[in-house]
Formats: structure tokens, C-alpha cells, sequence
């Protein structure tokens, strides 16, 4: 099997109508009969061996370079064009899987917003009841309450991963808060 009768391997998607139509045997069989093939296996050596100059310019090189030798072999782009779009696969999945989840973000985001919400119903109720000084400053969040709801989110399935010290301080410090010690109590201040 040539580079070219694998390419067109004929495995459209669009043409599955349903999951049970997905015959893994099928792809099986085609890549055995192409890695059977001497002359895909001398090409992908020297395509293989031609990356290793180029480390460098490869994001997550030892994950990246087996499938960038292959994808060039078998689409028969240039070195440059297989590197450049596993590149930006990597970039994808550095801004989207690896750091941390956009559904903490929200969450934080969330949390925030609720914090607000609450203090600023309590400060009203205070002022009614003509207790000023029960009066608290509404951007305040304290740090346990924060770390108790991410763990409760985390255990009860909203949340697909943990949330390190640093990740949160980071978090925070982008939303515009810094950790102070206020009257023997830490608590996360909005800097203005």
C-alpha cells in the first residue's frame, strides 16, 4: 500500500451514520499492509531522521516527532507545513486542556460574582436594621469559603481537575485580588 491509496483510505466521517458503523479491523489491516511496505518504512526513517535537526522549532519534540514524520509521509506535505500544524496543535491544547480548565475560570468567575451578590443583600439588611457596622466590603473573599466551594464543585463533578495553590493564586491575581492579612484574617482583596 503506497502513501497515496492510504491517504484516500476512504474513512469519511460524514458518511458514518451511526457509532456501531466504525470498524476499527478495517484501519487495522490498512496500516499493517502500509507499514508493510519497505519503502513507507525507509521513508519514514529519513523523514525521522531529517526531524531530529529540527527540534527546536517542534513543540513537545519526543511526543510530536513519530506522528509529524508520519502525517508528512502520508500527506505528502512539506516538513514545514506537518510541523507547523502539530505546533498549533499543541498550542490548542495548551490553551484549552492543559492550563487551567475554562470551567474552573467560570466557576471562579462565578463564585465571585455570588460573593458580591450576597455581601451586598447583607449590608443592606444591616442598614435596615441600623447596624452600620456590621457593614463589610462587598469584594472581600475569604480564602476557606473559596477553597471549601472548589472542593465541594471538585467532589461533586462540576469542576475535572484539582485546583493547585499557585493555579488559584493566579487566578485571582488576573480577576484583580491580592491575599492580605486584615485584623488577623486573611483574605483575598480586590486592588484597585
Amino acid at each position: 500500500m503506497t502513501s497515496e491509496e492510504y491517504a484516500g483510505n476512504q474513512f469519511e466521517l460524514s458518511e458514518l451514520s451511526d457509532i456501531e458503523d466504525i470498524n476499527l479491523g478495517k484501519i487495522s489491516s490498512r496500516l499493517e499492509m502500509f507499514w508493510r511496505d519497505m519503502n513507507n518504512c525507509t521513508n519514514y526513517a529519513q523523514t525521522k531522521r531529517g526531524l531530529q535537526k529540527r527540534k527546536q522549532d517542534i513543540a513537545n519534540y519526543r511526543l510530536s516527532i513519530d506522528v509529524i514524520a508520519t502525517h508528512s509521509m502520508i500527506y505528502k506535505t512539506s516538513i514545514d507545513n506537518s510541523i507547523k500544524a502539530f505546533n498549533r496543535y499543541w498550542e490548542l491544547a495548551e490553551d484549552k486542556i492543559f492550563t487551567v480548565s475554562s470551567g474552573t475560570e467560570q466557576f471562579l468567575d462565578s463564585f465571585i460574582t455570588q460573593s458580591i451578590e450576597n455581601k451586598t443583600k447583607q449590608n443592606e439588611q444591616a442598614i435596615k436594621a441600623g447596624c452600620p457596622e456590621l457593614i463589610e466590603a462587598v469584594t472581600d473573599i475569604d480564602p476557606k469559603m473559596l477553597k471549601i466551594a472548589i472542593e465541594t464543585a471538585k467532589n461533586d463533578g462540576y469542576l475535572d481537575s484539582r485546583v493547585t495553590v499557585n493555579e488559584l493564586t493566579n487566578l485571582m491575581k488576573n480577576r484583580g485580588y491580592n491575599m492580605m492579612n486584615v485584623n488577623g484574617k486573611n483574605l483575598w482583596k480586590q486592588i484597585i
